[in-house]
């Protein structure tokens, strides 16, 4: 089945050149949303509220490059594809160097952008199939009765119990004879993190990233308050405030 039309955010400081490509964008019939930002740090923002399927980027913009936000994307679990937009042919190399999906001159063409756009959508497709085996990847445990496979996209959260691992599923658990590296180096990084020596939750589980003096935790959606370790507390903090985890995007006191 083929994805949906994709989304997109067109970033640009200047008032004509975003009206002229939102126009462009919208002539091309190929989006289903299109959303505008005035600069770099506007874009960072929306970016991690919406997470559009394609960035429009101009490069030269006075409060942050395009650069520096695309280098902002490489950090991100689903990085959209991005296509600058620019009157300088300069940054040509360090835009690829990004890979960006392609690279236009102002004043931009209608065909040319169709073209980038379409080239766009088909690596959205590509990444598209190659993370479905993820969502459907299997995983066997034992149970009273026997031996039975979980989807592991199904598995909300995972806690070390001395030799064991204990996975939590929506109303039932199970313990499988397994080391927590050997458990995490099977769960999709883009859909698990890591938040303590003994515990993974699943990005989309968790509600809130919480501060208490020098302790932080996770609470998830049912609840559940789980410590994160003072080694893995840059990423799971870095990954709220990034719009990598399912709920909250910042770390509140």
């Amino acid at each position: 089945m083929s994805m949906s039309p994709p989304s997109v955010l067109i970033v640009d400081d200047e008032p004509l050149a975003r009206s002229r490509l939102k126009a462009l964008s919208e002539r091309t019939g190929l989006f289903d949303r299109i959303e505008l930002a005035k600069g770099g740090r506007e874009a960072l923002e929306k970016i991690r509220k919406l997470q559009p399927d394609i960035l429009l980027l101009d490069v030269d913009m006075p409060d942050l490059s395009g650069l520096k936000v695309a280098e902002f994307c490489e950090g991100l679990v689903r990085m959209p594809q991005i296509i600058f937009t620019t009157a300088h042919s300069r940054y040509a190399v360090q835009a690829f160097r990004l890979e960006a999906t392609d690279y236009l001159l102002k004043p931009v063409k209608e065909a040319l952008l169709r073209e980038a756009v379409k080239r766009a959508i088909d690596s959205l497709e590509r990444d598209r199939i190659d993370r479905e085996p993820d969502l459907d990847q299997r995983l066997w445990v034992q149970d009273r009765t026997g031996s039975l496979q979980l989807i592991i996209s199904d598995i909300e959260w995972v806690e070390a119990e001395r030799d064991y691992m204990r996975l939590y599923l929506p109303g039932r658990s199970y313990l499988v004879h397994q080391s927590m590296r050997s458990l995490e180096n099977q769960l999709p990084d883009s859909l698990f993190v890591r938040v303590h020596r003994s515990a993974i939750v699943r990005r989309d589980c968790i509600a809130e990233v919480r501060r208490q003096g020098r302790k932080k935790f996770v609470i998830l959606h049912d609840g559940s308050q789980l410590s994160i370790g003072p080694h893995y507390a840059d990423r799971v903090i870095s990954a709220a405030q990034t719009g990598r985890l399912g709920g909250s995007e910042t770390v509140t006191e």
